[in-house]
């Protein structure tokens, strides 16, 4: 299942929460739902709305402190939707490399290539908790993403 120590991420209205349970709680002054409203104004966002979120994302990770180190895995809770990241089932995991795989076809889309069935979710809310996630594990070195349903 998960590879090292677990770090719950948890999408709040006006921030992002990184929290391992032993340090004090890593907040990020960036939120989803801005993204998602103040941004991605087209459904799949535009490449320039990506662009502009990535850039947000990453200077609210710069502004932590924290650097690029091996870390374990992120987990999401029951308030996330599991299917819209393309996980189905509980303690289900995807990697880094899967995760960002997903988040290229998202790229893709709002390049303008055809959908598939598979693809993830565009609408603005997915599209924002999936590139916030790909950025953590990008710029932190976070392994992989499992679900954490009760």
């Amino acid at each position: 299942m998960s590879s090292g120590p677990l770090t719950r991420i948890r999408f709040d209205d006006d921030r992002t929460v990184l929290s391992d349970g032993a340090s004090p709680p890593v907040v990020l002054n960036v939120a989803a739902i801005n993204i998602a409203t103040r941004l991605f104004r087209h459904d799949p966002p535009a490449p320039g709305e990506i662009e502009q979120a990535i850039d947000w994302v990453e200077d609210a990770l710069a502004h932590t402190g924290l650097k690029q180190a091996v870390r374990g895995d992120l987990v999401i809770d029951a308030l996330v939707s599991f299917e819209q990241l393309g996980l189905h089932a509980a303690c289900e995991r995807m990697t880094r490399e899967q995760l960002e795989a997903r988040f290229q076809r998202l790229a893709s889309i709002a390049l303008g290539q055809p959908r598939a069935q598979d693809d993830p979710p565009t609408e603005p809310m997915a599209a924002a908790m999936l590139l916030i996630l790909r950025e953590c594990m990008h710029h932190l070195g976070y392994s992989g993403l499992v679900t954490d349903r009760h």
